[in-house]
């Protein structure tokens, strides 16, 4: 994977409602047939609640989400908040009992690769879903039962 196609992108406000606006964003975009959009729903979801529990864009900032493809099929999806003291970093095992703070793990468990970058103005966390068919090709190669994928 190396260009992608910008398929759109989406400025939200800062709310608890944000989570909600960038699932139906990323559901009116993405073609099922082509694309892993539940992946995608899902780490978007975690990312823009992140952004939201964690950085100034929860205290009347704006949640920025940008929304590729590749080639493939594959998606690349960016969430760029309004910036935080903190980097976004998954909760480990150590932590295991914790009530919160699984939704970066979710993603690195779900995506093919994300990682975040620092901006002039905030963070970027951005993460990579691989599409259908990639992904059954994979679990197949791992022995891992390609039906019961989503």
């Amino acid at each position: 994977m190396t260009t992608a196609r910008l398929l759109g992108s989406l400025d939200i406000p800062g709310t608890s409602v944000a989570p909600s606006l960038a699932r139906d964003y990323l559901r009116e975009i993405l073609d099922p047939a082509q694309h892993a959009v539940d992946d995608a729903v899902l780490c978007v979801s975690e990312l823009v609640t992140n952004a939201v529990t964690h950085t100034a864009s929860g205290r009347g900032g704006k949640v920025h989400v940008s929304v590729a493809e590749y080639a493939d099929g594959g998606v690349l999806v960016e969430v760029a908040d309004d910036g935080a003291d903190t980097e976004p970093v998954p909760v480990r095992l150590a932590e295991e009992m914790s009530s919160h703070g699984r939704g970066l793990f979710l993603v690195e468990q779900i995506a093919a690769a994300w990682s975040h970058r620092r901006g002039p103005s905030g963070t970027i966390t951005w993460f990579v879903v691989r599409p259908p068919d990639r992904r059954r090709e994979t679990a197949v190669a791992s022995g891992v039962d390609a039906g019961a994928m989503g």
